[in-house]
Order: C-alpha cells, then sequence, then structure tokens
C-alpha cells in the first residue's frame, strides 16, 4: 500500500514539474490558431499543430493510445481529436499528404468507434459510472474533426456521424448526456456528474465543435441550440472570475492553471471574432491584465497548489 501511494505521488509530481517546465506534451501553449479564418471551416481556433507531435506509443495502426498510472492501457478521444486537428492545420499551412493522411486516419477512427449514443466514452476506463461516460470536450472536438473530413471527402459517412454526435451533446446529463439545464441557461460538462461542475475551456470546446457543424450542415435544432448554449456561456462568464485570475470550473471554483488560464484566453480571442456580445471582449481585457499582474500570478499559483493537494487527481495519464 504504501509503496503504490509513493508511486501515485511521484507520478504526480512528475507531472506538475513537466506542466510547469512547459515540456508536457498535454500542456503545450495553444494560441489563436494559426489557419483561423472567423465562420469559415479553415483552420481550427486554437493552434493545435503542437499536438500533432505525439510523443508515447503507436499501435499497430499508429494510431496513438496512453497508459495511466495504474497501468490500465487506453485509447482517449480528447488526444485523437486534438491530434488530428493539429495534423489538419499543418496539412493547410504546408500542404504536406503525410498530415493529411493522418488526420483522415483519426477521423476514420472516430467515425467507426463511435457508439450507439453518438459519443466516444471518455471517462468510462477512468472508473467513472456508466451515465456520466462521456464528455462535451470530447463530443465537441470530435464533431469539429469529422466535419472537416466531410469536407476534405465529401464522404456523407461523415456528416451522419456529425449529426449523431450533436444529439448526444444536447441530451441531458440525466438522460446520459453531457448537458445541464437551469432555467434558461444551457451548461455543456466536460465532466458530467451527479452535482453540475461546469469547466470553461471544455464548454468553450464544445461550444466550437458545434460552431463548425452549422457552418456546413444545416440543423435548425442544433443551430437553436448552439445560441441558447452560446449565450449562456457568454451570460455565465463572471462565474469563472474571481477577481484576480480565472477559474477552471465554476461549481468547485477551482483555480485555473497559468496553461488554462492562458488557454482561457485564446479561447476567448477567438470566440470573439464569432460573436458580438461585450461580455467577452471585457472578460478578455480583465484577464489579460490577470496575467500580466505578477502578484495575481504568485498568488493564483499559491491557491492552486493549496487545492492540489487537497483534491490530487485519481488517476494521471504518464505515457
Amino acid at each position: 500500500m504504501r509503496a503504490s501511494y509513493l508511486q501515485h505521488w511521484n507520478h504526480q509530481l512528475r507531472h506538475w514539474c513537466s506542466m510547469f517546465a512547459g515540456t508536457s506534451y498535454y500542456h503545450q501553449p495553444q494560441g489563436m490558431g494559426r489557419a483561423f479564418v472567423a465562420d469559415d471551416l479553415k483552420g481550427y481556433f486554437n493552434d493545435l499543430t503542437g499536438k500533432a507531435n505525439w510523443r508515447g506509443k503507436l499501435d499497430k495502426n499508429g494510431l496513438p493510445f496512453n497508459t495511466l498510472t495504474n497501468g490500465k492501457p487506453v485509447y482517449f478521444p480528447v488526444v485523437l481529436c486534438q491530434k488530428a486537428l493539429g495534423h489538419w492545420d499543418l496539412w493547410l499551412l504546408n500542404q504536406r499528404e503525410e498530415d493529411r493522411q493522418q488526420f483522415l486516419k483519426i477521423a476514420t477512427w472516430l467515425q467507426q468507434t463511435q457508439d450507439t449514443m453518438g459519443g466516444w466514452d471518455t471517462w468510462g476506463p477512468l472508473g467513472q459510472p456508466e451515465q456520466y461516460r462521456y464528455s462535451a470536450m470530447t463530443q465537441g472536438e470530435a464533431v469539429s474533426t469529422m466535419v472537416r473530413a466531410y469536407v476534405l471527402t465529401n464522404d456523407n459517412i461523415y456528416a451522419a456521424a456529425c449529426k449523431r454526435g450533436i444529439d448526444l451533446m444536447r441530451r441531458p446529463v440525466l438522460d446520459g448526456g453531457v448537458s445541464c439545464l437551469e432555467a434558461e441557461d444551457v451548461f455543456l460538462e466536460e465532466f458530467p456528474g451527479a452535482t453540475r461542475d461546469t469547466v470553461l475551456n471544455g464548454w468553450i470546446f464544445a461550444l466550437f465543435g458545434i460552431h463548425d457543424y452549422l457552418l456546413r450542415i444545416k440543423d435548425d435544432e442544433a443551430k437553436a441550440f448552439y445560441e441558447r448554449t452560446r449565450a449562456s456561456l457568454v451570460r455565465c462568464l463572471r462565474q469563472f472570475d474571481s477577481g484576480f485570475w480565472s477559474y477552471y470550473s465554476s461549481g468547485t471554483k477551482r483555480m485555473a492553471s497559468p496553461f488554462y488560464h492562458d488557454l482561457h484566453l485564446s479561447q476567448l480571442q477567438a470566440l470573439r471574432q464569432v460573436t458580438t456580445d461585450p461580455s467577452v471582449r471585457s472578460t478578455l481585457d480583465a484577464w489579460t491584465s490577470y496575467r500580466n499582474n505578477k502578484y495575481n500570478q504568485f498568488r493564483a499559483l499559491l491557491v492552486k497548489g493549496v487545492q492540489k493537494l487537497k483534491e490530487p487527481a485519481e488517476f494521471t495519464i504518464v505515457d
């Protein structure tokens, strides 16, 4: 038991050190997309080109998979989606056939592994109950990937998969989906659970997926859903503002790490180009000023460190 405990904390410390050192594959800077064009299905919103350079293990088909600290191997859909979107942007920028093929390989995997509910089991392998196995972030990034595959190949199999993915996003958490409805608001949950604890970056990634889908596929129900959750996100941005830094999540008020605060800034920069609501601009300006204040940075790191020590993750992806 003691050896297992020490092994767990050894993995945790390695994970945190690589994150803060900027050497973690999972925490590479994600600024504005290098080929992003507002309201046109070209480059992705955020720069995921670094994710194309996978540093871990590959299966016999050349697809990346992960290993948890408990030794369990798992295909993590978000890793695959972000790698695909990185290859997509690199293909747009450099026109290398290898990037096009890598993108299509993952898009095909997503289409073939989508389950009958229209989703990709994200949290089941990590021990979450079956009704909470999906993630809005996974759904959004998978849709962003496959709608681009649809544009690239003109194959309706990808359009149909996108529609199923969006339908699951609209399904309430209580019904096995990823959306939480509270009065007029619709929250998209990266980590669905019995109690809502909305993660900001996951909600925005999910919103980006619906936005991409609607650029190419007419779907009045999806459009109405998009407008409702977009309005909710803009209205609820203040829930993620601590007054000196951004929160990672709105329920438990977990402080964002520097990586996630910067990701929030990049996401808001992209969001500002596809919505005219002044709240996005004002939030972006405020959070940028927080990032430029050394005292705020130190204060946020201190709070984040205490929170991490109190509630360490049960599993960490290490390979």
